[in-house]
């Protein structure tokens, strides 16, 4: 939700308290500025590295593509590549499938790397399939481009499809390469705001491109719109009853 400005009067952002607010970010009340906004997006991927506990100079990034998730992977790429080049590291688009000449084309554009991978395996990280030989592509770090919708879609596909509660991974560690995903604290809303405050949005759709979205897509839509403050709880609290969260590497709630 964009802050409305009223004629003559502009908010100041609550975080630097020097820039006009752009974004209203609902679950916290906060009002931010465009660069607060993105700070705190890379803040949020910054505190992901360290809990995989990896962390320093010149490593080597990959970001799984998928055009099911376009908007997340072309933003977790454009800002991995800019976090490491601090650190004189590397952010490489990883294609898994078939994808659209013109969203390749948009791809290259925010990673100079482009590596295709031999087919999806059956290991998932929080309900997205992973290349078949990750040894194979010789990096330090695989990144996810999944968020905290993505994290509550995939518990609650489990339990509504699967009629179970299975264990929600935010990381995981498979044929000796770590598995993350970075952006799993961050409400798709705000990665949308981003995009449309930083013009990307004629880039890339920021809907779903592949599938037509289902129950529990619009359901989560829902939530994120109206309730945001009802992800979090998932991420940190109970939910849905009496429950215990094992935070950052397990997600797992028993109802």
């Amino acid at each position: 939700m964009l802050v409305d400005v009223a004629e003559g009067w502009e908010p100041l952002c609550t975080r630097c308290s020097r820039r006009p607010a752009v974004y209203l970010r609902r679950h916290s009340g906060e009002k931010l500025c465009l660069g607060c906004l993105y700070r705190s997006i890379a803040k949020e991927i910054k505190r992901a590295f360290s809990s995989v506990g990896t962390t320093g100079p010149g490593l080597k990034v990959g970001v799984l593509v998928s055009e099911n998730l376009a908007l997340e992977s072309l933003l977790l790429l454009k800002l991995l590549n800019d976090i490491e080049k601090s650190y004189s590291g590397l952010a490489l688009a990883v294609v898994c499938g078939e994808i659209s000449d013109s969203y390749l084309a948009v791809v290259r554009r925010y990673s100079r790397d482009v590596v295709p991978c031999p087919g999806l395996g059956s290991a998932e990280l929080a309900c997205v399939k992973l290349p078949k030989d990750l040894e194979g592509l010789r990096l330090d770090l695989l990144a996810v481009p999944v968020t905290l919708d993505d994290l509550l879609g995939c518990f609650l596909r489990n339990l509504v499809y699967g009629y179970e509660v299975r264990e929600v991974h935010t990381h995981i560690e498979l044929q000796h390469l770590k598995v993350f995903a970075p952006l799993y604290r961050v409400p798709r809303v705000d990665l949308v705001a981003y995009a449309f405050l930083a013009e990307l949005l004629d880039e890339v759709s920021y809907g779903k491109t592949v599938s037509p979205p289902d129950t529990i897509d619009k359901l989560i839509s829902t939530i994120s719109i109206k309730h945001p403050e009802l992800l979090f709880r998932f991420l940190y609290g109970t939910f849905l009853g009496e429950g215990k969260v094992l935070r950052s590497k397990t997600l797992r709630y028993v109802c």
